[in-house]
């Protein structure tokens, strides 16, 4: 609405203007020419006065609105007072400096005006993350549906998703199959196909069936709110380069108007009384310029355009699941040069699946059949190798150690090697950092099948990304040496440091800062000590404990190691575009500052123009702003598409 009334007040101000200056520079009728420039004047600046006015009530006195209202009104001012009525007011041309004035304003509208476009243009992702938040919730409730709050949905009640809709808690789904749209929690534009016993999330909508979920988190918990509380309070945390900003310029700009009382009035003085120029041809000569060196000067630009550089960042890197807790995060996480990763839920998916099979595919098939009749990790490994083709009548779990089982009326053990051994079954003991599963059946010696928990296909890809910009991949997991050294191999990190308790992965990671900046990326519980104490934290958003993601700096919705990297290059673009908006908009305004004073006084020219300033002023802050909506952009790169298929 700002936006509009802003265009508005441009296109009147225009209406008055285009005539008045007709009047001016044509015929020199001085009455007419002056109404329509103040019209104009006031048509564009009206809202500059009211946001001045609002700005001095609260003490802020020396801020854009207020140079602007001094350096056009100045305008009209020394046009009115130091030019002659009948020679110069009544000719043609004499209204130059209303003319300036009038300029002025209009300019700064319409500056103000893309800049509203670009920051209303940034705000899209968020107020897109923001329309995730479901209003209702359709639960069964004594046999019947009923449409109420999401908020008065209780963990362990039936809620139905139809084709179309936004699922409003995290929940296990119990009937229906069919395709859900992630891309507002994970940043993945393929929908992702869902079946009984899957986990879903909330803010995701169904695509094509009628799904049935029961919920697994209240409300306030889910995915979706705990996704815009992150993104809500990220607003609320400003990087270093912006309280330098705000700081800077509550100094800079009073300093700047000193400099500009002081460029009216000593030149003046000492032109009328060393050089005895006429008096009014130097006051009219150096408050002129005074006022292009306020209008110049102006710091909307670094006000404006660092603060956007920062908020697009972090709607940028939502696009593609990267949370960003707030924008003091980013020079961090561009700086970091070491990566340190748990494993379980990190780099491995923390599910358990068949590695290697060194036994018939009939054996694999009544083991599977065996291990479906329980629910620990292990025997949840096999539901893949399960083809409906064998029956289990009768098993019996071991102490951990392995099962007893009936399977289409023949007897099957399998379990350690230990556990063999103590059967009576003969095998020998394989050497492997994985977990092995002997099997028998009958008494008779099958062989064996390889269980692991399964690296995500991405990680390889990750940390070879790391290493490419120079970055130090270390693992750091409580797990077994020669796992953790198995998995680190296979993916490709640098140092492992296994058998770790979380005191010892903060340890860790207090000597590895001494090393440079260090990014630790984790997901349970005993990661959320280690994620608070690094430079920057991360945490797996999607299968990451509560702890882990109050404790991190980013989270990463989609559980992809590959956004990590994306997240670091992304930071490191934000703080650049932010640098280059500090540094080319202070050069380039000290550059016409510095001309405006230099130029009048070789007599290079009379006077600096006022729209030549406003110009330099406006044009500096939009090609800010248009380089601030670069931070909008962000994408994971795919490189090896094949680990990804």
């Amino acid at each position: 609405m700002k936006a509009d009334k802003r265009i508005i007040s441009v296109a009147v101000g225009l209406v008055f203007f285009i005539p008045a200056l007709l009047l001016d520079k044509i015929w020199g009728i001085f009455a007419a020419y002056l109404t329509l420039y103040a019209l104009a004047w006031a048509a564009a600046a009206w809202s500059v006065i009211l946001k001045a006015l609002r700005n001095i009530r609260r003490g802020v006195i020396f801020d854009e609105n207020f140079l602007m209202l001094i350096a056009s009104i100045g305008a009209f001012v020394i046009n009115l007072v130091f030019s002659d009525f009948e020679t110069e007011l009544c000719a043609p041309g004499g209204g130059e400096a209303m003319m300036d004035g009038v300029l002025v304003m209009l300019l700064y509208q319409t500056g103000e005006y893309f800049q509203a476009l670009a920051v209303r243009r940034s705000r899209k992702n968020i107020r897109r993350l923001l329309s995730m938040r479901p209003d209702s919730a359709v639960v069964v409730r004594d046999g019947k549906e009923t449409e109420v709050d999401p908020d008065d949905v209780a963990v362990g009640e039936i809620t139905v998703v139809r084709p179309g809709e936004r699922i409003a808690l995290d929940g296990t789904v119990t009937e229906g199959s069919g395709y859900i749209d992630t891309s507002m929690i994970t940043g993945e534009s393929v929908p992702a196909f869902v079946k009984p016993g899957d986990q879903v999330k909330s803010g995701c909508i169904a695509v094509d069936s009628l799904l049935t979920l029961k919920t697994t988190k209240a409300f306030g918990e889910s995915t979706a709110s705990k996704m815009l509380r992150l993104v809500e309070e990220a607003a609320d945390k400003k990087a270093k380069q912006e309280t330098f900003i705000g700081a800077f310029a509550k100094v800079y700009t009073p300093i700047v108007c000193a400099a500009a009382l002081i460029v009216a009035v000593i030149p003046s003085v000492v032109q009328i009384f060393a050089f005895g120029a006429v008096a009014g041809d130097a006051w009219h000569k150096w408050i002129y310029t005074a006022l292009s060196l306020l209008v110049v000067s102006c710091p909307c630009a670094l006000v404006i355009s660092v603060p956007l550089t920062f908020f697009s960042g972090i709607g940028g890197a939502s696009r593609i699941g990267v949370l960003v807790k707030g924008s003091d995060c980013f020079a961090p996480l561009a700086r970091t040069n070491i990566i340190a990763f748990d494993k379980t839920g990190t780099i491995t998916a923390g599910k358990f699946s068949v590695k290697e099979t060194a036994t018939d595919k009939r054996t694999l098939a009544m083991l599977a059949a065996a291990e479906n009749k329980f629910n620990h990790p292990i025997a949840r490994a096999f539901d893949a190798e399960a083809d409906g083709s064998c029956v289990c009548t009768y098993a019996e779990d071991v102490s951990g150690r392995g099962i007893r089982a009936i399977v289409d009326d023949q007897r099957l053990t399998a379990g350690t090697y230990a556990f063999m051994q103590s059967e009576g079954v003969e095998c020998a003991d394989v050497s492997d950092p994985y977990t092995i599963v002997h099997v028998a059946v009958n008494g008779e010696y099958k062989g064996y099948v390889t269980v692991a928990d399964t690296v995500k296909p991405e990680s390889a890809e990750a940390v070879a990304e790391c290493r490419k910009n120079g970055m130090k991949t270390i693992m750091l997991t409580g797990d077994r040496p020669a796992v953790a050294q198995a998995v680190a191999k296979e993916v490709g990190i640098d140092e492992v440091r296994a058998g770790m308790l979380p005191q010892d992965k903060v340890d860790a990671v207090q000597e590895l800062k001494t090393q440079g900046k260090v990014i630790f990326c984790g997901d349970g519980i005993n990661d959320a000590p280690v994620i608070a104490s690094a430079d920057v934290g991360c945490a797996m958003g999607g299968v990451g404990s509560d702890s882990a993601i109050e404790a991190a700096d980013i989270v990463i919705m989609n559980d992809d190691l590959t956004s990590v990297v994306a997240g670091r290059r992304h930071a490191q673009k934000v703080i650049r575009i932010a640098t280059e908006n500090i540094v080319g908009s202070l050069v380039t305004k000290i550059v016409i500052m510095i001309l405006s004073i230099l130029l009048p006084a070789l007599s290079l020219i009379v006077e600096f123009p006022l729209w030549i300033a406003i110009i330099g002023d406006v044009g500096v802050c939009l090609v800010a702003i248009a380089n601030s909506m670069r931070a909008l952009r962000c994408r994971i790169k795919r490189t090896n598409t094949k680990a990804l298929s």
